[in-house]
């Protein structure tokens, strides 16, 4: 609602892989994802368009589809390590995407010079850079992409391994 130009413009599309379904928290989790986006569309879509499409499966080659297309990708982890999303979707974008990372995603040291951050938990950060992100000049949507796809080719799996060894080493 702030931001009514880009009704009926902008689409977020939310590639959700199902996992621990057999635990309740999760379900009830998935539930409440369910609905809170079926509210938005009904309070904004139209008979046209929905603001949010939601993919819930486990389809890897529709989610690298995804992230061929997308503008803006929204990695927002609360905690956790390498995340191969935020590495996959620069590299196969096609379009200058702008990453947005969560300062808590295990790669955010990583790709943070290439990347919005955003705190996980703030919810009006994390809204001003999607817009940021969509909004964004070609130039520096250009720019970020190249330093993410650049950094990414460089410090490939190998770069990662002989680190790990540097610092076990320095240990012994």
């Amino acid at each position: 609602s702030r931001h009514p130009e880009l009704h009926g413009k902008v689409n977020f599309l939310a590639f959700l892989v199902p996992s621990r379904t057999h635990i309740r928290q999760y379900q009830r989790y998935m539930d409440d994802i369910q609905q809170i986006v079926n509210q938005v569309n009904g309070k904004f879509g139209t008979d046209d368009w929905q603001p949010i499409v939601t993919f819930i499966e486990n389809n890897y080659t529709q989610a690298i589809a995804g992230m061929k297309i997308y503008d803006a990708l929204l990695v927002n982890t609360i905690m956790e390590g390498m995340n191969l999303v935020a590495k996959e979707g620069p590299v196969v974008n096609t379009k200058h995407g702008v990453l947005i990372l969560s300062e808590s995603s295990g790669v955010h040291h990583q790709l943070s010079k290439g990347a919005l951050s955003v705190s996980p938990t703030d919810i009006e950060g994390t809204m001003e850079a999607l817009y940021q992100a969509i909004t964004m000049a070609p130039e520096d949507r250009e720019h970020l992409s190249s330093v993410l796809v650049d950094t990414i080719c460089r410090e490939d799996i190998n770069h990662w391994i002989s680190s790990q060894l540097d610092d076990i080493s320095a240990l012994l």
